[in-house]
């Protein structure tokens, strides 16, 4: 029984790893910039923050050590759980089938140990990438939905309710107020990553084909909440607040391409759990493997 638990786990591990490595956003490139987080200079941002003792500087200084950590641990964690899993499968066998009997206390502390290194790689692996996920905003995603002043080049994605609309009409400032400002917080006006599934990050029919609906006249600057600001400056042309309560982006999305983000990310991080679970099984097969044959 010991022998098929050992094969179960270490298959399992193998197995895992292979479809998270398939899905995994860092290493498949589906998290736009990323392949420039394993050559970012955290340091300086780091000497950089003990001059200005900035909260803001002190935030991107944390942010570029986590995605840093992410992108070693993405590709550590799960090539380290084929390899494990490969070899580990492959000692089973040989048990499994009565081969090798001999040999089986050593297999059992190989499955001990294995098991220990890849649970540890992969919890902290989840951690990093959960957190990232939920809490730290898109970068470079929104090549669709609004471009920066400077040279065109993509930036955060603009956060905006269900129905779409990053801005609402206040009367008693008789201005545009950005809905999601909060004054301290830095990037509040920007979506995180775990909202990129969400259905105004994606393709909606009424959105790209009714020309005549509130989406198409009540437009507003892609850049009107990109700052500190909570309030819209801006005049707004034909926009004074008595047909258009709320702002919309200009151009809608036309693809799926977030969506599939999204559901990528979210896989690999269920995956990652399959396989820590399995390593714990592994560990435990292993350790009794290795007790059995060493009395």
């Amino acid at each position: 029984m010991k022998k098929t638990f050992f094969l179960v786990f270490s298959g399992a591990i193998l197995i895992f790893s292979i479809i998270s490595i398939c899905c995994a956003p860092i290493i498949n490139g589906d998290i736009i910039g990323a392949n420039s987080w394993k050559s970012q200079n955290c340091k300086l941002l780091e000497d950089k923050y003990k001059s200005d003792k900035k909260e803001t500087t002190k935030k991107e200084k944390n942010k570029c050590n986590r995605q840093k950590a992410m992108y070693g641990l993405e590709y550590s964690s799960l090539i380290i759980g084929v390899i494990l899993g490969l070899f580990c499968t492959f000692l089973s066998f040989l048990h499994y089938f009565d081969i090798g009997k001999p040999f089986e206390k050593i297999t059992g502390l190989i499955g001990l140990i294995a098991g220990i290194i890849e649970f540890f790689l992969t919890l902290i692996y989840i951690c990093y990438s959960a957190f990232i996920f939920a809490n730290d905003t898109t970068e470079g995603f929104d090549d669709t939905y609004r471009f920066t002043l400077s040279g065109g080049s993509p930036g955060p994605l603009l956060k905006l309710n269900k129905d779409g609309a990053f801005a609402e009409w206040d009367d008693s400032k008789s201005q545009y107020k950005c809905i999601f400002y909060k004054e301290d917080k830095v990037g509040a006006n920007h979506a995180t990553y775990s909202e990129l599934g969400k259905k105004q990050y994606n393709y909606e029919k009424k959105r790209y084909y009714d020309i005549d609906s509130k989406y198409n006249t009540c437009k507003g600057r892609y850049d009107f909440c990109e700052g500190a600001n909570q309030y819209i400056l801006n005049s707004l042309a034909n926009h004074d607040g008595s047909d258009c309560k709320f702002l919309y982006l200009p151009l809608a999305a036309k693809g799926v391409e977030n969506k599939y983000v999204f559901d990528r990310w979210v896989s690999t991080i269920i995956f990652s759990c399959f396989i820590a679970a399995s390593c714990i099984g592994l560990a435990i097969f292993g350790f009794l493997l290795f007790k059995d044959n060493g009395s």
